[in-house]
């Protein structure tokens, strides 16, 4: 097991077991929190001896091996991590103006199984555990790439694993640790209540993103059957208790598809839905995959529906393409876990 998410006293405690001081902890974590390293070459203030010492007894990245694959517009990089059971997952790193935003990934797959989204067609393996999730940054700094936002958007449902996914984000956002903001981390789900109940209950306080799919019972089953289990009513009326309770912004993740989800009545409905949870929305034109059965719609049609919202006074925004040239962008992940498209 790596060492990444024990707390201080327990990397003292396995490093005195290991026969060295306990200061070592102390430098071995400054060098993989405070300096982003992840090598005991790059960590010089180490003895040489307690290195090759430290080599070991410890391991500090909880991963085999990862592959960059850098888009062709330059504005997302897909890591493509290979776990010690050489299961994969995806994580994308996404450039902003001034800073970088991971697209973190807390399932090994996913089991909810959205009809629009290629991580549901590569199915469930497994949840990740806490040294898996806090790695996926680790690796991103490690690399250059200083992470200041962070979004649970990539493979897998993070209300499915929430134990583990909490508590990495606590680590993340100690100051003790990494230091992130808890006001730079958002979670996605698509709507699972019992766990919205839990965060009510744990007085958990964070952004959220609700993945609509579509505000009508009755045509959001069709793309999202996760609606037979957790109906959008109710699933909105514990979204409204929720943010009753805290000041963090609601977003609605709507993914427009032709021909299923983009009519004027749609769109009239996803407007009443963020009106009631007082939440901003973002637009998504469907990512295409050959895996993905469906089309995305124009970009008149993405514009119409955008006017629409604003004439309805709903906050929106766009949210453009990043990295679709190597199946990174939203609803995308999963590549790796498929045999490539064959010629036809």
């Amino acid at each position: 097991m790596s060492i990444i998410g024990l707390s201080l006293e327990q990397l003292k405690n396995k490093i005195k077991d290991a026969g060295m001081q306990p200061f070592v902890a102390g430098q071995l974590w400054d060098w993989i929190y405070k300096k982003n390293k992840l090598t005991f070459e790059e960590m010089v203030n180490i003895s040489k001896q307690n290195q090759l010492k430290l080599k070991e007894v410890i391991e500090i990245s909880p991963f085999k091996a990862v592959e960059l694959l850098p888009s062709g517009e330059g504005r997302a990089i897909k890591l493509i991590i290979t776990l010690k059971d050489n299961k994969k997952i995806e994580s994308v790193i996404l450039k902003e103006r001034d800073y970088y935003t991971l697209c973190v990934s807390s399932q090994c797959g996913c089991p909810v199984d959205c009809k629009f989204c290629l991580t549901g067609i590569v199915g469930f393996t497994r949840n990740l555990e806490v040294d898996e999730i806090i790695g996926q940054v680790l690796v991103a700094n490690s690399l250059g790439y200083h992470i200041g936002n962070l979004v649970f958007m990539g493979m897998g449902e993070p209300m499915l694993n929430f134990d583990n996914v909490f508590e990495a984000i606590d680590f993340m956002t100690s100051l003790d640790t990494m230091g992130m903001s808890k006001r730079r981390v958002t979670v996605s789900t698509s709507g699972f209540i019992k766990n919205i109940q839990r965060l009510i209950d744990e007085k958990r306080y964070i952004n959220l993103a609700f993945s609509v799919g579509h505000a009508n019972p009755e045509k959001r089953v069709r793309l999202m059957p996760i609606e037979k289990k957790n109906p959008i009513m109710e699933v909105a009326t514990k979204l409204h208790e929720y943010q009753s309770l805290h000041n963090r912004k609601l977003t609605l993740e709507y993914t427009l598809i032709d021909g299923m989800n983009e009519d004027d009545q749609a769109i009239r409905e996803l407007a009443r839905l963020a009106k009631y949870l007082d939440a901003k929305v973002n637009l998504i034109n469907l990512n295409p995959h050959h895996k993905i059965p469906f089309k995305p719609v124009s970009t008149k049609v993405l514009h119409r529906a955008r006017v629409f919202l604003e004439r309805e006074k709903v906050p929106v925004t766009i949210r453009f393409r990043k990295g679709d040239d190597i199946s990174a962008a939203c609803g995308q992940l999963g590549e790796s876990h498929l045999a490539p498209k064959t010629a036809s």
